[in-house]
């Protein structure tokens, strides 16, 4: 007779998780149901608060969406406001890696029939905190470069809010070629920023499903023509 060997849950889901031996760690760290009898955690790894001060958490929004001509560019910028959800935080202190993601797509409106897309743009954030070295690295680029790892800027800082500061303050995003406009035409552009759960280990994603704490979501949008920018 042999005898199977039965896993944990546990292990089952770090089977099922894509991606870096760090994030499934990190998973095993925020799925876990069962604490194991260890130590506490170290004080780094646990998102810091103020004893007996509730955090408060302010509305997220998004400013107007500032445009202007730079050389043959559409060029946006504009400024983000939000509090990370604590479900976010306590994940990304445990190590696991969190990707934001800003959507750009513009429009020339025609009233007699369905408007046309003329642009669209996309940028990725891939936030993770590195418990040795106590500091956050914050990866920007492209969405398919940031998939791969391979963004075109990557930067450290000391503190969580020093990397949400990158993030919130967007400028020179280049976001059209300025040809693709119509001079006497009116556009319309709308700009969409979230938290990108799909790029979550799969036990995180079905975790986050119908969850308010997973969720962030920004969007605005403006009409504009192009000859009040040129």
């Amino acid at each position: 007779m042999v005898l199977g060997w039965a896993q944990t849950p546990a292990a089952q889901a770090a089977q099922a998780v894509p991606g870096t031996a760090e994030d499934q760690a990190a998973v095993e760290a925020v799925t876990n149901s069962v604490p194991a009898p260890v130590p506490p955690p170290a004080p780094a790894l646990t998102a810091p608060s103020l004893p007996g001060v509730a955090r408060t958490s302010q509305a997220p929004t998004v400013s107007a969406l500032q445009l202007r001509r730079q050389g043959d560019a559409l060029e946006l910028g504009v400024r983000l406001r939000f509090d990370l959800p604590e479900p976010v935080r306590d994940a990304l202190y445990k190590g696991l890696s969190v990707i934001f993601t800003a959507e750009v797509e513009i429009y020339r409106e025609r009233w007699w029939w369905l408007d046309s897309r003329v642009s669209r743009a996309q940028r990725q954030w891939r936030l993770v905190y590195q418990p040795l070295t106590q500091r956050w690295r914050l990866s920007v680029g492209a969405a398919s470069s940031a998939r791969a790892g391979n963004a075109a800027l990557a930067q450290t800082f000391d503190s969580l809010d020093e990397a949400l500061t990158v993030i919130q303050h967007i400028t020179q995003w280049r976001v059209a070629d300025w040809s693709a406009l119509e001079a006497e035409d009116d556009h319309r552009i709308e700009f969409h920023f979230h938290l990108d759960t799909d790029k979550l280990p799969r036990p995180l994603q079905i975790g986050a499903l119908g969850d308010d704490g997973w969720e962030l979501d920004l969007n605005r949008q403006r009409t504009f023509t192009v000859e009040r920018l040129d």
